[in-house]
C-alpha cells in the first residue's frame, strides 16, 4: 500500500531528511527553533530552548544512558532535514492522548529562511502524517499563528482542518475600575455556584484541548474532596462570582504558575453577560496580587473588546489544526 508520505513527499527528501537523532541534534534545533520564531519566542519558549541545549551539552559530555534515551525518545521524536552535514530543517513530534484517542502532535515544524522555498516543510510533514499513521494514531494535530498565512496554507493544502481557534490575553498594568450598574454584585465564589461554574469551564476550555493547558477542574471544586486535593498539591486557588439579580453569570479564578505569568480561568455562559464579565474582571484585578503577569486563553471571537476594556491585550492567536487519518486505514 503507497504510504501518506510516499504521496506527498518530493523526491528531494531522499539523502536529506532522516529521523531526529537525540544525542547529537538537540543543540542544533534549538539554534534553527530561535532563528525561525525569535519573533515569537516567549519566556517559557526561552527556556525551552535553554533545557534543549543544557540537554545538548550533557549528552556531548557523558553520553545519553540507553534507559534515559529510550525514555525520552518515547514521548518527543522528530524528524531534521540536513544538509551538507548542517541541519536546516526540523519538526518535532509527539504522542498525545485525548479523549481516549491516540493522537500526534507535531510542533516546531522550522526551515532556514535560507533554505525555504523548496519543499523541506511539506516533506517534513508528510513524514510525520505517516509516523501518526504507522503508529495508529487517530489524529495528527497542531497549532499555528493566526499570522502566519504560508504556514496556515501548506497545513491546509495537506488535508489538516481548522479544529479550534484560541486567543492568549496578557494584562497590561493600566485599566479602567468599572463600576457595576444596580443589579449587578461582586464576591467570592459560594460553593453552590460550582455545578454551572463547571460546566461553563467544560464548554470554554473543552476536553480535546484541556490536556494542553493547565487546567485541573478537581483543583478548583470546592468541599472536602477539592480542599483535600489542594492540601495535597500546595497550590490554592482564588475565586470570584459575578451575580445579576441573584442569579450566578460568571465566575473567574486565579492560579498561580510555575511559568513567567499566573492564569486566570473565566467560567461564563453563552451568551456571554457583558457587563457582568466587565463587573467581574475589574472587580478581580484590584483584588489580584501583583506578582507576575495575568494570562486568559480564551475562544478567539469571544467579546474581544470587553476583554481590551478590563486591561488585557492579545499576546497571540492560535489555530488549532487536525488531520483525520481515513477510517478505512489499516493500523
Amino acid at each position: 500500500m503507497t504510504s501518506i508520505a510516499e504521496i506527498l513527499m518530493p523526491p528531494s527528501a531522499r539523502g536529506h531528511l532522516r529521523p531526529l537523532d537525540i544525542r547529537h541534534d538537540l543543540g542544533a534545533v534549538a539554534d534553527l527553533v530561535e532563528l525561525c520564531f525569535a519573533d515569537t519566542l516567549d519566556p517559557d519558549g526561552r527556556s525551552y530552548l535553554r533545557q534543549m541545549r543544557d540537554a545538548a551539552r550533557v549528552a556531548a559530555l557523558w553520553g545519553w544512558t540507553g534507559l534515559f534515551g529510550e525514555s525520552l525518545s518515547s514521548s518527543q521524536t522528530g524528524y531534521v532535514w540536513e544538509e551538507e552535514r548542517r541541519i536546516v530543517g526540523n519538526l518535532s513530534l509527539y504522542s498525545v492522548e485525548t479523549l481516549g484517542r491516540r493522537c500526534i502532535m507535531i510542533a516546531n515544524v522550522a526551515v532556514h529562511p535560507d533554505f525555504r522555498g523548496r519543499g523541506i516543510a511539506r516533506a517534513l510533514m508528510a513524514t510525520a502524517i505517516e509516523n501518526g499513521r504507522s503508529r495508529g494514531a487517530v489524529s495528527a494535530m497542531l497549532q499555528v499563528r493566526d499570522d502566519n498565512p504560508i504556514a496556515c496554507h501548506l497545513y491546509t493544502s495537506m488535508g489538516f482542518v481548522e479544529s479550534a481557534r484560541r486567543t492568549t490575553w496578557l494584562n497590561s498594568r493600566e485599566y479602567e475600575r468599572f463600576t457595576p450598574p444596580v443589579g449587578i454584585t461582586l464576591g467570592s465564589r459560594r460553593a453552590r455556584d460550582w455545578p454551572l461554574q463547571r460546566a461553563w469551564l467544560g464548554s470554554l476550555y473543552p476536553a480535546e484541548l484541556r490536556w494542553h493547558i493547565p487546567l485541573n477542574l478537581r483543583l478548583l471544586k470546592p468541599g472536602l474532596e477539592g480542599g483535600l486535593y489542594r492540601l495535597f498539591s500546595l497550590d490554592y486557588p482564588r475565586h470570584w462570582s459575578v451575580y445579576r439579580q441573584g442569579l450566578l453569570a460568571g465566575v473567574l479564578t486565579y492560579q498561580e504558575m510555575d511559568g513567567y505569568v499566573d492564569a486566570l480561568w473565566l467560567a461564563v455562559p453563552s451568551p456571554v453577560d457583558e457587563l457582568a464579565l466587565r463587573g467581574l474582571l475589574s472587580y478581580a484585578r484590584q483584588h489580584l496580587p501583583a506578582r507576575q503577569p495575568l494570562t486568559l486563553n480564551l475562544p478567539a471571537e469571544m467579546v474581544p473588546q470587553v476583554i481590551r476594556g478590563a486591561g488585557f491585550y492579545p499576546q497571540q492567536t492560535l489555530i488549532w489544526m487536525e488531520y483525520r487519518y481515513p477510517a478505512s486505514a489499516s493500523f
